[in-house]
């Protein structure tokens, strides 16, 4: 079953419950003032059946209202999960960076930077700036190309 119709039946059977329970002290309130069963019943009848409407829609309304701040607080999280993933990219593109920048005789260091870069390049998840991952991986290598009796190509 769809959410909006299990709403309206809910709220159906919610007002239908309300609606009973007022109707009894509604009568006996119009017999104690009026002291006609007749008139009585009637008034509470027609005041029942308006309020009863009146009620249905403010249910819904109400049902309508929650439902929709409770799918913008899902909304708005994942707005900030995705502000979050773009400042990890940021993180991620800085840290190449700035292993792109290191300028070494040590060949374990220069394995060791090389490997992070390449494995920066193969996550699939980092499509979106392998891009300038590469550029960095490249600055890195052509600054060590001197030393090739130091390092080997990776």
């Amino acid at each position: 079953m769809e959410p909006s119709k299990i709403e309206w039946k809910s709220s159906l059977i919610k007002s239908l419950i309300y609606r009973s329970i007022t109707l009894v002290l509604g009568t006996t309130t119009a017999y104690i003032l009026t002291g006609s069963i007749a008139i009585a019943t009637g008034t509470a009848l027609l005041t029942e059946l308006v309020q009863g409407i009146f009620y249905f829609v403010y249910e819904l309304v109400w049902s309508n209202i929650a439902r929709r701040k409770l799918e913008s607080r899902i909304f708005n999280s994942l707005q900030i999960k995705e502000i979050d993933l773009k400042i990890n990219y940021t993180s991620i593109e800085e840290l190449a960076y700035v292993l792109s920048q290191i300028d070494t005789f040590v060949p374990k260091l220069y394995l060791s930077t090389l490997n992070i870069l390449n494995s920066i390049l193969k996550n699939e998840e980092l499509e979106e700036i392998r891009e300038k991952i590469q550029k960095y991986k490249d600055h890195f290598q052509r600054v060590h190309s001197r030393r090739k009796l130091f390092f080997v190509k990776g």
